[in-house]
C-alpha cells in the first residue's frame, strides 16, 4: 500500500504524509460502508487494506473526538467558521459519523478539508485510490464494491 500511496501523492501533488492520512480515511470509509462480502473480495487483491482501514478509523475517531466540543447547528456553524467548510458543516447537521452513509461521506470530506485539502484534491486522491484498486482487483470487482456504497460514485469517482 505504501507504494500506492506514494504514487497517488506524486500524481496529485500532495505530501506523502497527508496522502497517507487521507487515503487511510477513505479506505476506512469504504471498509465500513460496503457490505463485508465485497470488502473481503477487495482485501484479497489489495495487500495492507485492513491495516490502512484501521489507521483511517483511528484518524476518523480522533477527528470525531476533536469535534465533540460542538454539535448540532452551533457545531455546524463553527465548522463553517473554523475549518471543514460547508461539507463539514453539512456532515455535522446530518449526524456526522453517525448520520448514515451520506452524513459519513460529508463528515469525511469535512475532516479532510480540516487537514488542508480542498474538494478537488479529495476527489483526485479518491480517484487515484480507486484507479489503483482497479489495477490490482479489476474493474468488475471495484465497480461492484462501489455500487454498494450510497453516493460513492460522486465521492470516489
Amino acid at each position: 500500500m505504501q507504494q500506492i500511496i506514494e504514487e497517488i501523492a506524486a500524481k496529485v501533488g500532495i505530501d506523502p504524509d497527508t496522502t497517507h492520512k487521507a487515503v487511510s480515511m477513505i479506505v476506512d470509509y469504504i471498509a465500513t460502508q460496503a457490505p463485508a462480502e465485497y470488502v473481503e473480495k477487495i482485501k484479497a487483491y489489495v495487500p495492507g487494506f485492513s491495516d490502512l482501514a484501521a489507521t483511517g478509523a483511528a484518524h476518523t475517531e480522533a477527528a470525531a473526538a476533536a469535534e465533540q466540543g460542538g454539535g448540532g447547528l452551533m457545531g455546524a456553524l463553527g465548522g463553517l467558521m473554523g475549518g471543514g467548510g460547508l461539507a463539514g458543516a453539512l456532515g455535522s447537521l446530518m449526524g456526522g459519523a453517525d448520520g448514515g452513509p451520506m452524513g459519513k461521506a460529508m463528515a469525511l470530506i469535512g475532516n479532510l478539508q480540516k487537514d488542508g485539502l480542498d474538494v478537488g484534491q479529495i476527489k483526485d486522491l479518491a480517484s487515484g485510490l480507486v484507479g489503483q484498486m482497479r489495477q490490482v482487483a479489476g474493474d468488475e470487482n471495484v465497480d461492484k464494491l462501489l455500487a454498494q456504497i450510497p453516493g460513492a460514485q460522486h465521492l470516489l469517482g
